[in-house]
């Protein structure tokens, strides 16, 4: 917010202003300071946490443990379900010792250990058997009283409303939920010792019997060896049963290949000695006769040709030509028979004419030889045909045998590739089986060692009976206790340190108002129920400092000087600051230094003046200003002291109208005549608007603040009201300030209350 007006020079003092808006609101926090000024809290935290603790330990049933060790060392012998793995790796020692651990805290063991020791037969066991606690029993006879009391009560009741009081009594549990429970609490007493690297195992029991937890413990490393041999020979006779199944199964399975194998020769038509080479040179005699045959049909083929050429010529060179080409014997005698008989028939054509009987022979003896001729070479000519034909026939037949065997011979060889695959499996599976049944001759070799040796554990440190409980531990319980009430207390001091809002330091309210600090007042020192009142200290002057801290106010306050203020107002943000007892106390200090001094009571709502100077509340400032008595009337002595009192009164008029009235300011007139002070006590700002009417007849207004109990804000916002109504504020006055915690706060003005002054405050000083 804005900075208010300041009033002009000529003024008594400027009016009361927030400095601006966000001002502090919080206190200032210190964490060490916070710390030791809280150190009663966390004290008691710690206390109370230490005792509860403590008590709680006292009614935790004892314990006593016990601890068998064991040692094992595990062999590197195949396990169950490795019989083809030759190369794989047994498991670690870190494995082997939880697979040992989870043993000894298996349900199993758990379950013969309780059935060979009977322990379901006894109450630290069986919940079945365990009497019902104190607490119980209590709740249960109060319920039962109270029903018994509400049931003359329930009998006048509809049956569908009698209300059914809750049993305490738990159901009994059925056999198998009661054995898992037994079991259950059994596995909850058994503790697992020993590091993750060592071959060692610890087994504690926890058992409110210390010869019961040695028993127990030891019962447990013996049954665990049992179980332990129990467990090695069953899985070696295992090992062994596999082995040899798989031996069986593999001899089966070389039997059934190799006869596969066999019907896969027969199916190909090879005997057991027979290869691809057979059907290779098979194949290579085919090609040379398909060669031949190619090769006499192309010559039958040419000389058919040939022969047909021959036939159209004329008959003269046909006859030559078919003589040269046919080279038939047969035809070459009917040639050289028609060669004669065409030279006759020319010879005769020059003897004789064509009608001449000769030469009709003659010519019909040569048409003869030329049908002749001609007959004989179709024959020639036909056979020819069929010899071409025949050799064409040949030659298909033979290359479709050369094509089934190049079928033939590519199944072969395909036939051949998974002959070769088979026999490898054999030959693999037959290597195979020597090393299972070595492996197999092991396997029986580990269940006869095991049967005779048993397993590689043994107990080397039986549990022995304690001495004293160990459950439940005490020290470690109110350690962790100590270390977690402390730890709470600390955040709980400083969390109300950062919540405290009040007003911790005379530093705080100069950051918060312009307004003059005037001093401050000290907490009176002494036990609380012994304790007086500030007023009977200023008598009895028991407390010098808080004398010396008042007088300063005193001088401050410009009580004291050639022109001294002599009208002293004093108010607060809220009541219960301190105001009426720094009114009082310095009324009598004046009053004993020898001034004239008269208290005037102006909280007429709430009076305490009376009460603190052992006066009567009437006839007093009331009755004064209502009722018109006079000024002696209403000033009553404080004789220990000297000063003058005029207390509040009794009147049934608005207290607003009472101060706001011509007579009350003609009674401040005259008391400043006959005064040196007068000092007035006005109710809180916030409460009523008194001080407002009141602080225009002060010289001099001073605001109470109590420390480390006024709210921040409530003293702004008292601070902002007079403001806003422009009534001046002339100091504050730090009240009720506990010097000691003041310098564990480390303000930077804690050097008021330092330690090192008190030779200056063990004189009482005059005058202020």
């Amino acid at each position: 917010m804005d900075q208010f007006e300041v009033v002009r020079a000529d003024t008594r003092n400027p009016v009361p202003r927030i400095l601006h808006e966000g001002a502090v609101t919080r206190g200032e926090i210190n964490t060490i300071a916070a710390l030791k000024r809280r150190r009663v809290l966390i004290g008691f935290l710690i206390l109370a946490a230490l005792a509860a603790t403590f008590l709680v330990s006292r009614l935790m049933t004892p314990l006593y443990e016990a601890e068998a060790g064991i040692m094992f060392n595990p062999r590197e012998l195949s396990w169950v379900g490795a019989t083809t793995q030759a190369g794989a790796l047994p498991p670690s020692e870190e494995m082997a010792r939880k697979n040992e651990v989870a043993i000894v805290r298996s349900r199993a063991l758990a379950q013969s250990v309780v059935d060979s020791l009977q322990l379901d037969r006894l109450p630290e066991f069986n919940p079945a058997l365990r009497p019902p606690s104190t607490l119980r029993k209590a709740a249960q006879e109060g319920v039962a009283a109270l029903d018994h009391a509400l049931k003359p009560a329930m009998a006048y009741l509809p049956p569908g409303m009698v209300p059914k009081l809750p049993s305490l009594i738990p159901p009994a549990l059925p056999p198998d939920r009661l054995r898992d429970e037994i079991i259950t609490r059994f596995l909850a007493r058994v503790q697992i010792g020993g590091g993750d690297a060592s071959r060692m195992i610890g087994i504690r029991f926890l058992s409110e019997n210390p010869e019961r937890a040695a028993l127990i413990a030891n019962r447990i490393a013996d049954r665990f060896i049992a179980q332990k041999r129990d467990q090695d020979v069953e899985s070696a006779e295992t090992l062994a049963a596999n082995l040899k199944q798989e031996i069986d199964d593999l001899n089966r399975e070389i039997r059934d290949s190799e006869r596969r194998l066999e019907e896969q020769r027969i199916a190909l038509g090879l005997d057991s000695d027979s290869n691809i080479k057979v059907l290779a040179d098979r194949m290579a005699e085919l090609n040379r006769q398909l060669i031949g045959l190619t090769a006499e049909r192309l010559r039958a083929e040419s000389q058919f040709a040939e022969a047909g050429t021959t036939r159209g010529s004329t008959q003269e060179s046909g006859l030559d030509s078919t003589a040269q080409v046919l080279n038939s014997p047969l035809i070459q005698r009917l040639q050289e028979a028609l060669a004669y008989a065409t030279a006759r028939v020319g010879q005769l054509s020059l003897r004789y004419s064509d009608s001449h009987p000769t030469m009709i022979a003659a010519r019909s003896e040569l048409r003869d030889l030329r049908a002749r001729l001609a007959a004989e070479t179709n024959k020639i000519q036909n056979a020819r045909l069929n010899a071409v034909a025949i050799a064409k026939a040949n030659e298909d037949g033979l290359r479709q045998q050369v094509e089934q065997l190049k079928v033939q011979t590519t199944k072969a060889n395909q036939s051949e590739v998974e002959l070769r695959v088979m026999e490898r499996n054999v030959e693999a599976k037959r290597t195979l089986l020597p090393q299972l049944e070595t492996r197999r001759n092991n396997a029986i070799a580990q269940i006869d060692y095991l049967r005779l040796h048993g397993p590689e554990t043994q107990v080397i440190s039986p549990a022995v009976v304690p001495n004293a409980p160990s459950h439940p531990p005490t020290l470690a319980m109110m350690a962790t206790a100590f270390v977690v009430a402390a730890g709470a207390g600390i955040l709980l001091a400083v969390l109300l340190e950062r919540a405290d809002g009040t007003v911790q330091s005379l530093s705080q309210i100069r950051r918060v108002t312009p307004v003059r600090i005037v001093g401050t007042l000290p907490v009176i020192r002494g036990r609380r129920w012994s304790r007086r009142p500030p007023a009977e200290q200023v008598l009895e002057r028991d407390d010098p400092l808080f004398l010396e801290h008042l007088r300063a106010i005193a001088v401050r306050a410009g009580l004291a000087g050639p022109a001294p203020a002599k009208v002293l107002l004093f108010t607060s943000s809220v009541s219960d600051e301190g105001k009426s007892s720094a009114a009082t106390s310095l009324a009598r200090m004046l009053a004993l230094s020898g001034r004239r001094t008269v208290l005037v009571d102006a909280d007429l709502r709430a009076p305490t003046v009376h009460r603190v100077l052992g006066l009567k509340r009437g006839p007093g400032l009331g009755e004064y200003v209502v009722e018109g008595c006079g000024l002696d009337a209403v000033v009553q002595p404080d004789t220990v002291s000297g000063a003058d009192v005029i207390t509040a009164g009794q009147s049934r008029e608005a207290a607003s109208d009472i101060l706001q009235s011509p007579r009350m300011q003609e009674l401040i007139d005259d008391l400043t005549r006959y005064y040196d002070t007068v000092i007035i006590d006005t109710p809180p700002v916030l409460a009523v608007v008194d001080t407002h009417i009141l602080a225009r007849l002060a010289d001099m207004t001073l605001m109470m603040v109590r420390w480390r109990s006024t709210p921040i804000s409530t003293f702004m916002t008292a601070l902002q009201q007079l403001s806003d109504d422009r009534v001046p504020v002339d100091g504050i006055v730090l009240s009720q300030v506990d010097g000691r915690k003041y310098k564990l706060y480390g303000y930077a003005d804690s050097d008021l209350f330092s330690p090192g002054f008190r030779k200056y405050h063990s004189r009482v000083a005059s005058n202020p």
